[in-house]
Formats: structure tokens, C-alpha cells, sequence
């Protein structure tokens, strides 16, 4: 279950004494990218993001942190360097626990099992946020594949190829295929049969293709 700002943040009693409170303003930098690891942080209050820059300078937000999560990771290794910016999206509280603190308390069965959970939820959440990268890339490419290899069948304008196919067209994975085609099928713009779609508006789906119709309910 997410925590809401206002939740206390459980933890282990055998951190109690090694933890650092930071009161944060909405801007205000922890670490930057290639910083010496030193420390791991734990979000109490507020929202925290991690970001990239890239080779032009953009920043390129990574992950969105809530109460309860637990980033700066790297610290857990010797010599380690952060792989990320972090900065508070929000006013935020953030608990900050000395990497030789931390590994001082690891011999409790407690303490990595809290670490680890919370390390398994950070994981979950960069894969969602993966699938929905995913998503929105391929839906308008799915759509130009579907406007260009539709043709008059018995049942309207079909196209016959199997997800598998589509993937391999498209260069992504067959699972996120079929998400999309999913998706486009709760729309009501195709219908979704054995190695073969059913497309029931292809104006709407040409509008997809052209980036034009991503908000179509």
C-alpha cells in the first residue's frame, strides 16, 4: 500500500538511533549524479524525484518518490557513485542514514528485510513507469501499422497479421503489443480475433498514427 504524506513511515527500531532528519524546500538538491555514495535516504513526507541529464542538458526525470520510499541505494556499496540526481519535487522531510550506520544494523534480520521491500517497491514502480514509457512510444506506431496493412475483409477492414508479427514489425515486445491492441479495443476502434483485427475506425485510428488522438476516450 502507497502512504499518503500525512502516514507515519515504518521503520525498523534498529535504525531509530542512525537516522538524519532533512526538512527540504521544493528545489532543493541531494546528491547529483557522479557524487561519491555516502548515504541512503529514506522519504518521509512530500514528493522527491530522481532525474538524469542528457547530452544536451535536458533533464530527463527517472522516478517519482512518495512517503515510505527508499532511494540512494548505491550507497550500499563500497566506492559506489550515485547514478542519479535527486531533488525535491515538494516541500519534503527526508530521513538520511549513514551508509556505515546502516551496514552497521544489517546484521538484523529486521533491517534487510525492511531494505529490501522497500528496494522491490522501488523496482515495481520503474517497471510501470517502463510499460507506460512503452505504451505511449508504440501506440502511434501500432496504428500506422494497422492504417497501412488494413484491407476490405468479410467483416469490414481487417489485417491479417498475429501479435507476434506486429512485434517483430514494430521492434518491441509481443506483450506490449498486445496491450496497446487492448487498449485501442476498449476504445472501440478494432476488434481483436485470431491472427486477425477487425478495424472499426480507421479514422480514429489514422489520427492516432499521426499523433493526434492520444486522448481519445
Amino acid at each position: 500500500m502507497r502512504m499518503g504524506p500525512e502516514e507515519t513511515v515504518d521503520l525498523p527500531a534498529a535504525l531509530a538511533d542512525a537516522l538524519e532528519p532533512l526538512e527540504l524546500r521544493a528545489g532543493r538538491g541531494l546528491f547529483a549524479e557522479g557524487e561519491e555514495a555516502e548515504a541512503v535516504f529514506l522519504v518521509a513526507s512530500g514528493w522527491v524525484r530522481l532525474y538524469r541529464l542528457t547530452p544536451r542538458g535536458r533533464e530527463l526525470t527517472t522516478l517519482v518518490l512518495e512517503p515510505g520510499d527508499l532511494f540512494g541505494e548505491e550507497a550500499l556499496a563500497e566506492g559506489a557513485r550515485y547514478v542519479h540526481h535527486a531533488e525535491a519535487l515538494t516541500p519534503a522531510q527526508v530521513l538520511r542514514i549513514v551508509r556505515q550506520e546502516l551496514l552497521a544494523a544489517w546484521e538484523q534480520a529486521e533491517v534487510r528485510r525492511w531494505v529490501l521491500a522497500r528496494l522491490v517497491l522501488r523496482l515495481q514502480a520503474a517497471q510501470e513507469r517502463y510499460r507506460e514509457r512503452r505504451f505511449h512510444e508504440v501506440l502511434p506506431r501500432l496504428a500506422a501499422l494497422l492504417v497501412r496493412q488494413m484491407r476490405p475483409g468479410r467483416e469490414g477492414l481487417e489485417v491479417h497479421l498475429s501479435h507476434e508479427q506486429m512485434s517483430h514489425r514494430l521492434g518491441t515486445g509481443r506483450d506490449t503489443v498486445t496491450r496497446v491492441l487492448g487498449a485501442l479495443a476498449l476504445r472501440d476502434l478494432l476488434e481483436i480475433n485470431y491472427r486477425r483485427v477487425v478495424v472499426l475506425d480507421p479514422e480514429a485510428l489514422r489520427r492516432l498514427a499521426s499523433g493526434l488522438g492520444e486522448d481519445r476516450e
